[in-house]
């Protein structure tokens, strides 16, 4: 039995039925990964509405860091098998229009993209996109940082690849509202309102919680930024390690996780803790589980001949840490 049927009978039976495709429609949710909590709660969402109305919603993918060949080889699976609609994150644009996305066109099997859209040169390929403005989901966390150090300083950014078309959006959005211009570009910041990207920034780790936290003490650490700011949420995604790295800078750097702040999906007691314990700077945090419902939705209305709209915006909400960390 390969990895991944293993893993797609674990859902099923986790939602307490047996892997049979047969009844109402039938609807796949490729996330970046199905391990991720993020996407998790996304499938979570788009299932718990597709029962609603005796459809089900199928999680495809791989565990592990995302990778682009892994998301595409589940699409084509899940296509092979039948569906009624497609929703993706998008982890590479030109790989899934060339592959999983082209047939899923040929198919006529309905796409929307959701957290992670198309660039423009493929949008034909989709009928909506569900989640965040993502340019303005990095600009809301430029703001943040900006307001909590008014005087700008030195600066590291954080993504997990550079061809992942919504953490580019918002690695264009931090850098706009960090350098309070007025056009989106992905110029590196050189003093533009006050702040400066360091030369070995921005880090992109791979998906890999570990190397965020390296490159995280790294920052803080030797290279002494101002602030550290990654789009999404791999430096706490282990709250403990999180925590550990950050309390083993002191004596050389006081309170160094109030220069940490993070984009993030659905939060944990734990990364909430840290922010009332002044421990991270601050986070902007998505709604998965609102994405997950909506793609449903959208895919339901468009298998029955429907329209949608193009952009279905989902909500995402400041979080802002508390000043002079405690114990």
């Amino acid at each position: 039995m390969t990895r991944r049927c293993l893993w797609l009978m674990l859902l099923c039976w986790a939602g307490g039925v047996m892997p049979a495709w047969s009844a109402g429609m039938v609807f796949g949710l490729a996330g970046k990964r199905v391990d991720d909590p993020n996407f998790q709660a996304a499938w979570r969402g788009c299932e718990a509405e597709a029962r609603r109305q005796g459809d089900r919603c199928l999680h495809l993918g791989e565990p592990g860091p995302a990778n682009v060949r892994a998301q595409d080889a589940a699409i084509q699976r899940a296509l092979e098998e039948g569906l009624h609609g497609l929703a993706v994150s998008v982890t590479h644009a030109a790989y899934l229009a060339e592959h999983g996305l082209a047939r899923a066109r040929a198919d006529g099997v309905p796409v929307v993209t959701f957290d992670s859209d198309l660039d423009a040169a493929h949008h034909a390929l989709r009928r909506s996109y569900i989640g965040p403005d993502n340019e303005a989901f990095g600009r809301t966390l430029g703001e943040l940082v900006r307001q909590r150090l008014p005087r700008g300083g030195r600066v590291c950014l954080m993504s997990a690849d550079p061809h992942d078309p919504n953490l580019d959006l918002r690695l264009k959005g931090v850098r706009r509202a960090l350098g309070q211009v007025d056009t989106a570009g992905a110029a590196r910041l050189q003093g533009q309102g006050g702040w400066t990207e360091l030369a070995r920034c921005p880090w992109f780790n791979g998906d890999q919680p570990e190397r965020a936290r390296r490159q995280m003490v790294l920052s803080l650490d030797a290279l002494k930024v101002d602030a550290l700011i990654s789009v999404g949420h791999w430096p706490v995604a282990d709250v403990a390690v999180y925590e550990a790295a950050v309390q083993g800078l002191a004596p050389r750097r006081e309170n160094a996780g109030e220069a940490v702040f993070v984009g993030i999906g659905t939060m944990t007691a734990g990364q909430v803790l840290l922010l009332r314990r002044g421990l991270l700077g601050g986070a902007v945090e998505l709604d998965f589980d609102a994405m997950g419902r909506a793609a449903y939705l959208a895919m339901k209305r468009l298998a029955g001949g429907g329209r949608v709209d193009a952009f279905v915006r989902t909500p995402f909400k400041v979080h802002v840490g508390a000043a002079g960390g405690s114990p």
